[in-house]
């Protein structure tokens, strides 16, 4: 009689044991690999065309997506901005961005100046990992902009995936200070 009591008061603090050890067993065997980046979202910094290595700031600026459906503001005057997201559409094989410069307004009859930015490309799922699941890669076809106050539109790696920082260079025509065009 003696054994059924002290075996009976075991069994709750076996099953408690038991279960403290699952639980560390389950925890190693978690990964932090889906903890990173999961989306492949365009990053675009602003640079000086005369001086590719040269980062610049713009000001007044409004960035919206063309054609999207939704809600495409990106910025709104936003101030000294030298980048951007630039979500890219995955039900089509093209993008385009306006970028409208708030500032030009009051020289030009009220209107801002604008440029338009269109990228075409091919959308790749690729998948990650099992625990990540995929993510979307878009190989840039082309990239086309207009001429306003941009010099042109770079993607330096020809491909968007997941990969942290900067995957688009606008390179903008931007004055010196001596008044001339660098």
């Amino acid at each position: 009689m003696m054994c059924n009591g002290i075996y009976g008061r075991l069994k709750p603090l076996a099953a408690m044991l038991m279960a403290m050890v699952v639980a560390i067993l389950m925890q190693g065997c978690a990964t932090d690999e889906c903890l990173d980046n999961k989306n492949s979202l365009p990053l675009a910094g602003f640079y000086a065309s005369g001086n590719p290595s040269q980062g610049v700031a713009v000001d007044s600026v409004t960035v919206s997506g063309l054609g999207a459906p939704g809600d495409s503001l990106v910025i709104d005057n936003g101030r000294n901005i030298s980048e951007t997201y630039l979500p890219f559409r995955i039900d089509e094989g093209e993008s385009a961005f306006e970028i409208v410069y708030n500032f030009t307004a009051k020289d030009n009859g009220g209107v801002p100046l604008s440029d338009v930015i269109s990228f075409e490309y091919d959308i790749d799922p690729y998948f990650v990992s099992s625990a990540c699941g995929a993510i979307y890669e878009y190989k840039i076809k082309n990239i086309s902009t207009t001429h306003t106050y941009i010099d042109s539109v770079s993607c330096p790696a020809g491909v968007i995936d997941n990969t942290p920082g900067q995957n688009i260079r606008i390179y903008f025509r931007v004055m010196s200070q001596e008044g001339g065009e660098e």
